[in-house]
């Protein structure tokens, strides 16, 4: 019975979340903005998108093997950075290179960010952690990585565009606590945490993103310019 009614409160709970964003896809229907089929496409899309991933992290979740981990979380870096390739029109080099290096970028960031956080005791050393973190750190770098790759598209110069893909973690870590109260902190204080273990889980977080993206551009470019003079090599032969 308990079962039975906690199940109908998260129903309930989402159900009303959901009428939020249905009265939002009613104002832009009714202002003819054309965005409420995608709206309500975003929310069955994004509620069945969990579902599966709730149903896949149950399996994942038993892991025990690092080798294993390290192959989930490399096929999630794999896959933002065919999102992040697509922004590349500019490289000079094919999109698959760009996939390629992308790829490697996000691997990177992974490899120097979650074993020393696990080693030094920040983070746990199981699955449960390390798999949400490392799907973290491969979007939070895509976005970055697709920011910069953008940004070199209009001609800008690698350091501007590398500043243009920081910009948002790094105002995020300068406001956090002021304007802006972050998912894990607010999740954490839902859950029963104390203020203070809420603050540093995503204090913790927060300095891993900012540094992995960084790591992830820096690498990602290094990547994309050794196949652009590869590719320039073989031309002059």
């Amino acid at each position: 019975m308990d079962i039975i009614r906690a199940n109908a409160d998260t129903i309930f709970g989402l159900m009303a979340a959901w009428l939020v964003l249905f009265g939002a896809a009613i104002w832009s229907n009714r202002l003819a903005l054309g965005l409420e089929k995608s709206l309500l496409w975003a929310s069955l899309r994004g509620l069945l998108q969990l579902l599966v991933l709730a149903f896949v992290l149950q399996s994942i979740f038993g892991l025990q093997s690092h080798a294993a981990q390290a192959l989930v979380i490399l096929f999630f870096c794999v896959l933002a950075a065919w999102n992040s390739a697509g922004h590349s029109h500019a490289s000079g080099i094919s999109k698959a290179k760009v996939w390629m290096s992308v790829s490697i970028g996000l691997a990177v960031a992974c490899t120097l960010t979650l074993p020393w956080l696990a080693f030094s005791g920040s983070i746990d050393n199981t699955t449960r952690a390390l798999i949400p973190l490392g799907s973290m750190i491969a979007a939070n770098g895509m976005n970055a990585v697709s920011l910069m790759l953008t940004s070199m598209n209009r001609g800008d110069v690698v350091k501007e565009g590398l500043h243009a893909a920081m910009i948002p973690s790094v105002d995020t870590l300068k406001m956090v606590g002021l304007v802006h109260m972050p998912g894990i902190f607010v999740g954490m204080i839902l859950a029963g945490s104390t203020a203070m273990d809420a603050a540093s889980a995503q204090l913790i977080v927060l300095y891993m993103i900012v540094a992995s993206n960084f790591s992830a551009c820096i690498v990602s470019f290094l990547m994309i310019s050794y196949f652009r003079k590869m590719q320039n090599f073989s031309t002059c032969d």
